[in-house]
């Protein structure tokens, strides 16, 4: 990640009580550098799987007879012109069955990360499994849409936006800013 900020005036009062504040509001860009496995490593993360266990959508359940459904053992390969492919597993009770999507990646109103063009990849699934395969491959991008917003990060203080987002080999490259009223509050 590299970092880029305006001047920073740390009120040097608060300093001494081992609180940090800011005399004035400052600005900062930032380049953020993902590899695909650090992608992948941040879908095993307990906040994300979060998202992704005990899902109970009503599309889902209409699934799986009424039982929540898990989306496990994600797997993502990014491509060219901001294109990634998506494996996971979607399991409930004693069934489990894989999910296989392709789509591209786009910014929403500078603070979300939109999963668009969600297509089924049926060839990556075994054809006795591809009619359930692809409806919940359809409701796992509907639920990555949801998952990833700047606002939900909650600093206080902190506004974060998004400017550009591209797939660059095996890496994702965000480019954004982030605007400084104060600096969070820890505990």
């Amino acid at each position: 990640m590299s970092l880029e900020t305006d001047a920073v005036a740390i009120d040097f009062s608060s300093a001494v009580q081992g609180k940090i504040s800011l005399k004035q509001p400052t600005q900062a860009i930032a380049l953020v550098k993902l590899s695909e496995a650090d992608i992948n490593k941040s879908f095993e993360a307990d906040l994300v799987r979060k998202r992704l266990e005990g899902l109970t959508p009503d599309g889902l359940t209409e699934i799986s007879g009424g039982e929540p459904v898990s989306f496990t053992d994600v797997e993502v390969q990014l491509l060219p012109d901001n294109k990634v492919k998506l494996l996971a597993k979607a399991s409930w009770q004693d069934t489990t069955v894989p999910a296989s999507l392709s789509c591209t990646l786009n910014i929403a109103k500078r603070r979300r990360v939109k999963f668009e063009n969600v297509r089924f990849e049926q060839d990556d699934i075994n054809p006795e499994l591809q009619d359930i395969s692809e409806k919940l491959t359809l409701a796992l991008g509907e639920i990555l849409n949801e998952m990833v917003d700047l606002d939900r990060f909650n600093l206080d203080g902190v506004k974060l936006r998004l400017n550009r987002l591209y797939t660059e080999g095996k890496m994702l490259l965000f480019s954004g800013y982030a605007q400084i009223e104060r600096v969070p509050q820890t505990g």
